[in-house]
């Protein structure tokens, strides 16, 4: 009897930590990977930043495809100078029509590519996704949308951020606003429930990313739903972001000058 209970309490175990598990980024691995990059969607906007972490000037192609990845519906051609960030942005007028959803931009450096997740604002509003090293930011959260239709539960941020490369997080300090003003015996104002998450990234020279877990546990629920929050570009003195989407231009190309840009 002990010898099949073994085997089912190990099943057990296994079952409970997969949904942490399935979240356990891969999606990190690939803003990550060489060259690290981000994207991310404003209303129809989106927005990718490509990291050059070399002394050289470097060559990347910027694809995007919709879900059936049948044809590129844009591609671009940029040149981002020694440790630099470069900022582009794709707008609906960009992309050809398409019926499919748009989730991702493939990023190519040479003859290799890989496919980054776009990063939008459905449970957390952000003001930047590029942090300077050493400043404080806040990600606003959305109640509701982490809730669903669960009436009682409860949902736990995590202690502590963490960083890719780093070793060096920090605390992420909560604040919540109910909703509710009290006047007097015949008075009640009611607003949306607010949620605020202030970080400060750490100080470093260099670059890396940055992100953090929420969990949700509906009442009577056996396991938690994991959340992955957003991801950061947090980046050190040691480099410059250059934005490509105020200069008034939609595409850059091999022969453009950083004069070009909006430095940040």
């Amino acid at each position: 009897m002990k010898s099949k209970a073994v085997p089912l309490i190990v099943f057990l175990v296994l079952v409970m930590s997969l949904p942490a598990m399935a979240i356990e980024s891969r999606d990190l691995d690939d803003y990550a990977a060489s060259p690290i990059a981000l994207a991310w969607r404003v209303e129809d906007t989106i927005y990718v930043a490509i990291v050059n972490e070399f002394s050289s000037r470097d060559l990347y192609r910027i694809e995007i495809y919709d879900t059936q990845r049948r044809s590129a519906l844009a591609s671009r051609e940029v040149i981002v100078p020694d440790k630099s960030i470069l900022i582009e942005s794709f707008e609906s007028r960009d992309l050809k029509y398409t019926p499919f959803p748009i989730e991702a931009v493939t990023i190519y450096r040479g003859y290799y590519g890989r496919a980054i997740k776009i990063q939008d604002q459905s449970m957390f509003s952000v003001q930047d996704y590029l942090v300077p090293a050493n400043t404080s930011f806040p990600v606003e959260v959305d109640l509701y949308g982490i809730q669903r239709t669960t009436p009682s539960g409860r949902i736990i941020v995590d202690d502590d951020f963490r960083m890719y490369y780093g070793r060096t997080g920090g605390r992420i300090a909560v604040t919540y606003e109910p909703g509710i003003d009290y006047y007097h015996s015949n008075i009640i104002e009611y607003r949306p429930p607010k949620l605020t998450l202030t970080m400060r990234a750490p100080y470093i020279r260099d670059v890396d990313l940055l992100s953090f877990e929420i969990r949700h546990r509906p009442t009577g629920a056996w396991r938690e739903e994991v959340v992955q929050g957003p991801v950061f570009i947090v980046y050190g003195r040691d480099y410059k972001v250059l934005d490509n989407t105020k200069g008034g231009r939609t595409s850059s190309s091999p022969s453009s000058s950083s004069g070009e840009w909006v430095t940040r």
